[in-house]
């Protein structure tokens, strides 16, 4: 049964279709409500947003004419949605109090994002994230949680990270065994590179030029396969990842292990990878043949020449599939993705050299850039994760491309997603998680 089908029979039964409410309205978060409202069965009944009127412009132009501004006033809210309109409030906490049957989080700032997922799975709502900043620092903590109290957590479909996971579901279904998996990347990283560097690029994407440098300097994608690496187990086998420039005609003969020509170590079993080139937007997951039977038939079918094949999906599209999550999650009660293990960290790099006393700023900023490594040798070195960066005081120099330790900087401990991951972390030291 194909989601839309279960969906309607769904509202059939219910009277009503699902109740979605969002939490943030910018660019994303505007698309993503077209594409949810546009969708059979599905209905946005509440959108949050700090400015309340980005919310309703959001809402009308996803064809709502019926919008409620309540603003603080949730009685009002949960009237308007009663009445079968749309409700705009002013904090996103608040969504999992509103008649609503899952919040769809897209604010795009990991401390947000972790505190409306915290705050709905302890209102036993369901949440869909699509800040992956927020689940590489505290995912395993949020997906505990939800899973021992009965809720959903999970993150969107749509962007690389889930996908490169589907592939993998994929090919374990289909008793092959997974070589590597992972994204193709625009662009070569430039890890010094600043804001200001990228303001024309931001003014045509219509970004702001940190969210486009977050990019650039690489920290979205250590990021989004520090994700993919948490969800699956499977590790990454070089620091930063090989990333090299890989044409997609090649993948399945350089993603390989050295012995059979490739560039990997296959002794430490299948790893996590990004490459450059024209696999982007695309991601892929190397699998190998280990039947002879399986290997000729593979060949037969024109899926190359085994043992080796390329698994390629050449799009995510973003917000526009995103709501398939949603699907997932009321249909079946189970997550897309959920960061259940412990395998990789992202911590933070000097971007140049740095002078105690400053306060960091957040991802795509001026001061660090985003790197992988195995999680064990970030504890053991006391590195601090990328996610927990921004707000903390720099309490000594360092110099460009250092790591920034624990004792390098003054930590607000009174920070939610502070107080969230330093519970993570005692529970991955009890053996809890990871």
């Amino acid at each position: 049964m194909g989601y839309t089908k279960a969906l309607l029979e769904r509202q059939k039964e219910l009277g009503r279709p699902v109740h979605v409410g969002v939490v943030g309205a910018g660019q994303m978060g505007s698309g993503l409500i077209a594409s949810i409202q546009r969708a059979p069965g599905l209905a946005v009944v509440a959108v949050a947003d700090i400015v309340v009127d980005k919310a309703s412009s959001a809402l009308r132009n996803a064809g709502r004419d019926d919008v409620v501004v309540a603003d603080t006033d949730l009685d009002k809210a949960t009237r308007a949605i009663d009445d079968g309109k749309a409700a705009v409030i002013s904090d996103g906490l608040r969504m999992p109090e509103l008649p609503v049957d899952i919040v769809v989080e897209v604010s795009g700032v990991p401390e947000i994002a972790a505190q409306i997922a915290y705050t709905c799975i302890t209102h036993s709502k369901d949440v869909a994230l699509m800040t992956v900043e927020a689940d590489i620092t505290v995912g395993p903590l949020l997906s505990s949680m939800a899973n021992a109290g009965g809720s959903v957590y999970t993150v969107m479909r749509g962007d690389e990270p889930v996908e490169c996971l589907k592939l993998v579901e994929y090919a374990q279904d289909l008793g092959l065994e997974v070589v590597c998996v992972g994204k193709g990347k625009n662009n070569v990283n430039i890890p010094h590179g600043m804001p200001e560097d990228n303001i024309a690029d931001a003014e045509r994407k219509k970004m702001n030029p940190r969210m486009l440098t977050e990019f650039t300097d690489g920290t979205k994608t250590q990021l989004e396969m520090t994700a993919l690496s948490n969800a699956t187990g499977i590790p990454i086998e070089v620091d930063g990842m090989h990333g090299q420039e890989i044409p997609l005609a090649e993948l399945a003969t350089k993603l390989i292990p050295k012995a059979d020509g490739g560039i990997l170590e296959f002794d430490k079993g299948p790893c996590v990878e990004y490459v450059t080139g024209d696999v982007a937007p695309g991601v892929f997951c190397i699998v190998k043949s280990t039947s002879d039977v399986i290997t000729e038939e593979l060949d037969y079918l024109k899926l190359g020449h085994g043992p080796y094949y390329l698994f390629y999906r050449p799009w995510h599209i973003a917000s526009i599939e995103a709501h398939l999550s949603i699907f997932e999650a009321v249909t079946t009660g189970r997550p897309d993705f959920q960061s259940t293990h412990v395998t990789t960290e992202v911590i933070g790099r000097a971007k140049t050299d740095l002078e105690a006393g400053l306060t960091f700023e957040g991802m795509g900023g001026h001061h660090f850039y985003g790197y992988a490594m195995p999680a064990d040798k970030a504890r053991e070195m006391n590195l601090v994760p990328v996610g927990l960066l921004q707000h903390s005081k720099l309490k000594v120099d360092k110099k460009v491309d250092e790591m920034i330790t624990y004792d390098d900087i003054e930590i607000d401990h009174t920070r939610p997603l502070v107080a969230m991951r330093f519970l993570q972390d005692s529970m991955v030291a009890r053996g809890v998680l990871g």
